[in-house]
């Protein structure tokens, strides 16, 4: 008996255009969140009378607080799960906390009645995408990255759709219809990036330096050696602005002071469009969100992907250097001296970067988030038209 087709479930009879139920399932970290705000808002502002709720876990809190408070009707928090290496009581607590979990996604789904179910990956997601399916509620799932992460390789085959980010993203088994869309990004980064980004003659040549939550540490060290071995007359020539992170924003704002460099050192900033509007070269991880991001601007990168995590984000940067948008290395011992290399050419010579720019900006995709709607969309009104 097929797993997606033992239960039935009342199917709600909105309309898109009468306003359609739809539960958003994402992960805890901005990479998962925030594309689920973006299709959440350009659906709500396409279809003002949805409802849209999110489920995600109690960790993605500080984010969701600072969203817009219209684009969700209520939010779930879930508690904290997932399936950690090794042996231990913590690789136990999931085979405990699934069954429940189920039992609460099916009194959940019974009780909203949604019309379409949509998930952003992680753990969080596979309990309630998967009762979705068993309900026989139309179920979307939207990949960030290259290689997707196990929950998203254990829901593909069984959802009806599922939405990439990167072409020739690398699922174990085959999903029933695939679609390439790119990220959906938040709109005010949309928005930003659709106006002339900022240039000037009058200004250094500024790098942005931006190592996400999980991978700064390490990549704060490559980049600040890497500065340090630079000529006096080279740093004269350039400005940073770094991201440093809550931990490390004291020491490299003080390496930095040292060198006698121009700089802005910040532990978060949220305002990123304002960032990338300066930066005339990015060095980076390569989460999806980044690279993305940087596409819309234009900015050309130079990346170290975080190596754990499975090593997917050095498929992300490999998807796009393939391409001409960036280049990278591994983080090993070698990384400082390619960094340094890689600077050197860019801060004298700073058009040798045009055609890396000019190919980024060709991978940007700020209709991602439409694309993902307008499947949304066809995949009610079908399923309405079945049912009725």
């Amino acid at each position: 008996m097929s797993a997606c087709g033992s239960l039935k479930m009342p199917h709600s009879k909105n309309r898109t255009h009468q306003g359609a139920r739809l539960v958003v399932y994402a992960g805890p970290t901005g990479g998962h969140v925030f594309p689920a705000q973006s299709f959440s808002e350009g659906f709500r502002r396409r279809f003002p009378n949805s409802r849209i709720d999110l489920v995600t876990c109690r960790r993605a809190k500080p984010l969701v607080d600072k969203m817009p408070q219209d684009i969700f009707y209520a939010v779930t928090y879930l508690p904290e799960f997932g399936f950690p290496g090794g042996f231990s009581l913590k690789t136990l607590k999931p085979f405990f906390l699934f069954p429940f979990l189920l039992l609460q996604a099916f009194f959940f789904l019974r009780r909203t009645a949604p019309d379409l179910c949509v998930g952003f990956g992680s753990f969080v997601s596979y309990p309630g995408m998967r009762m979705a399916c068993r309900l026989k509620i139309p179920t979307l799932m939207h990949e960030q990255n290259r290689i997707p992460g196990k929950a998203t390789h254990w829901l593909a085959p069984h959802v009806d759709a599922v939405a990439e980010s990167f072409e020739g993203t690398r699922f174990t088994q085959k999903p029933k219809k695939l679609h390439t869309v790119g990220l959906p990004l938040r709109s005010f980064i949309v928005d930003a990036a659709a106006r002339t980004r900022e240039k000037s003659t009058s200004r250094p040549f500024t790098l942005l330096v931006v190592g996400g939550s999980q991978g700064a540490q390490r990549l704060n060290g490559i980049v600040t050696d890497a500065i340090a071995l630079l000529s006096d007359e080279e740093r004269s020539k350039m400005a940073v602005i770094h991201i440093a992170g809550k931990r490390d924003h004291g020491w490299v704002l003080d390496k930095y002071q040292r060198l006698s460099l121009s700089c802005e050192v910040h532990p978060f900033y949220r305002a990123m469009d304002r960032l990338f509007r300066k930066a005339d070269l990015a060095v980076t991880r390569a989460g999806a969100a980044t690279l993305f991001e940087l596409a819309a601007f234009g900015v050309p990168a130079f990346v170290i992907p975080y190596p754990h995590a499975g090593g997917h984000q050095r498929y992300n940067a490999q998807s796009f250097a393939e391409k001409g948008g960036l280049i990278f290395h591994d983080e090993d011992p070698a990384a400082k001296d390619w960094l340094v290399e890689q600077l050197r050419r860019a801060i004298n010579d700073p058009r040798s970067l045009a055609s890396l720019a000019n190919a980024m900006k060709n991978l940007a995709r700020p209709k991602a988030a439409d694309a993902l709607i307008d499947i949304a969309r066809k995949m009610i009104e079908t399923h309405e038209d079945h049912t009725r």
